[in-house]
């Protein structure tokens, strides 16, 4: 057999080898994603910090559903994280109680803080509200994160109305986890793309 007609069997024999060594080579993003819940930005204790109260097991839907039409490289933008707790069996409803969603989206501006909410601190940008919270990634995120044209990547986590009953409208203790739940969702992603400030 002429040796010139195997040159290009084996070149792609060894380009298909790189492509599939880098993409099962363990990344940052890879690791955390596989070893906590929402994409990776929640640790299974902090997911569990907003709740109602009344017990039952973490439940997280990963909602890759947000209704466009074309959808991002990177799916932190299309998905919508829902951190929900279990029923008991005991009360025969079954199902499952929404605690609060958690999202990552580009934009061009922030929003304004609400009443009541105070600033997040730690050296970030943002606010943490009593329904509401929403804080900034670093400037350098944005263009790691495959958005260079987005002004600002944020983070959004909305309570929902049964933690807030569920805790008695004790909005110091919800604002005081919300913080946590929030900056632990903000630092493990910018562990994921590195882009930390």
């Amino acid at each position: 057999m002429n040796k010139k007609y195997l040159v290009l069997p084996a070149v792609l024999v060894v380009a298909a080898a790189v492509v599939t060594a880098v993409s099962l080579w363990p990344t940052e993003a890879r690791k955390q994603r596989g070893q906590n819940l929402c994409l990776g930005m929640l640790t299974q204790k902090t997911a569990g910090l907003l709740q109602d109260g009344k017990g039952g097991a973490v439940r997280v839907i990963e909602d890759d559903s947000s209704g466009a039409t074309a959808k991002s490289a990177d799916p932190v933008f299309d998905t919508t994280c829902f951190v929900n707790r279990e029923n008991s069996g005991s009360e025969g409803k079954g199902g499952m109680r929404l605690m609060y969603t958690l999202d990552v989206r580009s934009t061009s501006t922030l929003h304004d803080a609400p009443e009541g909410s105070t600033l997040v601190g730690a050296g970030r940008t943002g606010w943490v509200g009593q329904r509401q919270s929403e804080v900034q990634l670093p400037g350098g995120c944005a263009k790691k994160m495959r958005r260079p044209d987005a002004e600002y990547i944020t983070v959004t986590l909305k309570i929902s109305p049964v933690a807030i009953v569920g805790r008695d409208w004790n909005y110091a203790s919800l604002m005081k986890d919300s913080r946590t739940t929030i900056l632990e969702a903000v630092e493990n992603l910018t562990k994921q793309y590195d882009c930390a400030a």
